[in-house]
């Protein structure tokens, strides 16, 4: 890591996440503006307010990041620019190309970021704020979605139960173990009551039969060998499956198209989820290409704005015409973020044959 690249990476680092921390909190104030009465009304503590937006905060992280990226590569580039440092840096041989290539490297490190906030900790603090806004603020307890008479096969198993509900709880299972030739059962297991967590199905006070041998016997409690991920099944009664993380909507995919569903609308979140984090380096380009025509920090800033609302909008264009099948979801997904790529590549072209 050259001392330039070091020296960039935390100058832009600082304004990073000064600009986040102003637009994070105006994101929130706005937010509590709306709610506040609602949260006074319930009578909910400061502790509990505090609770509620910390765990709202990865969520609102992940979505400002790249708009965030852009305004502080903006400015970087322009401070550099009337202090003098970019023609220092150009006399010393470093070019403006080599400028923008680090900024694409400092993209890649917070895309990795976004990344992270958006499919880990977005997800489960967005499932806490949810808990709190029903159950504490609202008073009502979140209403749990329930699948009746639910089969599925998992290698040499077929599954049924009677019931499972979204929290993992379920009766009344049956689990049928084939042979290797697939002619017989091997093992039967009949359960009153189960739970399954992140693939592990436990059931309770079960009837193991082995027909072969003519045995049967009862357990208190025991593990079955299945990998399934009872949120699956819960996919696509899901209203908003981009609340997924990017692996369960994968899998979900891959089980759906499996099924013969339709899956075109759940491809394009996935890839969407890659093109947004993505997004980032493309935002270096885009920052560069802006300097390159107006280095004024005032009309640059705003320029930055006015772009990002365009990428909003073509993003928000190209989900739904991924979704709705009018595009392939590689197009519908990566589409807007291809269009600002080629636009910014083509004014640093111009902008380097001026030069």
């Amino acid at each position: 890591m050259s001392l330039l690249f070091r020296y960039l990476f935390l100058r832009h680092a600082r304004l990073l996440l000064l600009t986040l921390a102003m637009g994070g909190g105006m994101f929130m104030l706005t937010d509590m503006v709306e709610r506040l009465d609602v949260l006074l009304d319930a009578g909910a503590s400061p502790l509990l307010m505090l609770l509620y937006y910390a765990a709202r905060l990865p969520g609102i992280v992940a979505q400002i990041l790249p708009a965030v990226f852009l305004l502080a590569s903006v400015i970087l580039l322009c401070l550099m620019t009337h202090n003098r440092e970019s023609i220092a840096l150009q006399a010393g041989g470093v070019s403006p190309g080599t400028l923008t290539v680090m900024l694409v490297w400092c993209g890649l490190f917070w895309g990795v970021v976004q990344f992270g906030c958006s499919q880990y900790l977005s997800i489960m603090g967005e499932g806490v704020a949810n808990r709190i806004w029903h159950e504490q603020v609202r008073q009502r307890k979140s209403e749990l979605r329930v699948l009746d008479n639910l089969w599925f096969s998992d290698h040499n198993w077929i599954v049924s139960a009677g019931e499972l509900r979204e929290d993992g709880q379920g009766r009344d299972l049956a689990a049928y173990q084939l042979s290797d030739d697939g002619l017989r059962f091997d093992t039967v297991v009949r359960a009153p009551r189960f739970e399954t967590r992140q693939g592990s199905w436990t059931v309770f006070e079960a009837l193991r039969i082995r027909p072969g041998e003519y045995v049967s016997e009862r357990i208190a409690e025991f593990n079955l060998p299945l990998t399934q991920d009872a949120g699956l099944f819960f996919v696509s009664e899901s209203e908003s499956p981009e609340q997924l993380s990017f692996w369960l909507l994968g899998e979900a995919i891959s089980r759906l198209r499996d099924a013969g569903s339709n899956v075109e609308g759940l491809q394009t979140l996935w890839h969407g989820k890659l093109a947004y984090a993505a997004s980032l380096m493309a935002m270096a380009f885009v920052a560069a290409a802006i300097v390159s025509w107006r280095d004024n920090v005032y009309m640059a800033v705003a320029l930055a704005i006015v772009v990002t609302f365009v990428t909003y909008v073509l993003t928000l264009f190209g989900d739904a015409m991924g979704q709705r099948g009018l595009v392939p979801p590689v197009a519908g997904a990566w589409g807007p973020q291809i269009i600002l790529l080629g636009v910014a590549l083509l004014r640093l072209h111009y902008a380097g044959l001026r030069r």
